[in-house]
């Protein structure tokens, strides 16, 4: 009887570890990649910046009142899927999670895209 306890949890073992060896939540949490932003919405407006991802067309983030401020970046080529090239990135005052891209005009602003 001992020798059948000592070889069950010898067998039990393995599989524990082998079950905590990923971790949960992986690729579900944190900031999405652009291939997952475009899986979820292949016709996303988004764009890239220090590999993190920002979309817009999101009713609140539009109605969000912001101040614009400092232009942290510009539009460079593959780094939008809609925006022109040069299009002027601002970090507004209030948030760190949405940006205001501003081009010919007009204003958008785009939020970090982040799982769940």
């Amino acid at each position: 009887m001992r020798l059948f306890s000592t070889i069950l949890i010898l067998l039990l073992i393995p599989s524990i570890l082998i079950s905590c060896s990923s971790s949960p939540g992986k690729n579900e949490g944190g900031t999405l990649s652009k291939n997952q932003v475009l899986k979820l919405n292949p016709d996303a407006d988004l764009f890239v910046l220090d590999g993190k991802v920002y979309s817009t067309g999101i009713r609140w983030v539009e109605e969000e009142e912001l101040t614009k401020g400092e232009q942290i970046g510009k539009i460079s080529e593959g780094m939008a899927s809609k925006l022109p090239i040069g299009a002027k990135i601002f970090a507004p005052e209030e948030r760190r999670d949405i940006l205001i891209v501003e081009y010919d005009g007009k204003e958008k602003r785009y939020l970090l895209q982040v799982g769940e």
